[in-house]
């Protein structure tokens, strides 16, 4: 039910108003149809222009998150995407250029440790035959 179909006396209705001043329905239809426009468009303007920034304040704090965990999540898996092959690549040419490094050390190494002993072998061999 509507307020406006409750039957509630209004003050204007219980005190009689003395008969020169005219009662406020009596200058509500004096008023033309425009200026009853005009003050009710000027009076839901503004309390609509009150509501407005509540209302952007309210929906930001709701779905400002989640459109910026969106994009965010989106950002860094297309970074991801992007950074991955490269950061692999240049691991494993950093991990193949120490493992030849290492490698070569190795073989170095046990290079060495052949010759010290062919070395010796054939010194040994040769002082038996003298």
């Amino acid at each position: 039910m509507k307020d406006t179909e409750i039957d509630i006396p209004v003050l204007t209705d219980v005190i009689e108003a003395p008969a020169d001043a005219p009662t406020t329905h009596a200058a509500t239809h004096a008023l033309p149809l425009e200026q009853i426009e005009e003050a009710l468009s000027e009076r839901l303007i503004a309390e609509l222009s009150l509501q407005v920034p509540v209302l952007i304040e309210a929906a930001l704090r709701e779905h400002l998150p989640l459109a910026l965990g969106a994009r965010l999540q989106a950002e860094l898996l297309n970074t991801l995407t992007n950074a991955l092959p490269i950061a692999a690549q240049a691991a494993t040419s950093e991990l193949s250029s120490k493992v030849a490094y290492e490698l070569g050390v190795l073989l170095e190494t046990r290079l060495q440790e052949e010759v010290r002993t062919a070395v010796a072998n054939e010194i040994a061999a040769l002082r038996t035959q003298s």
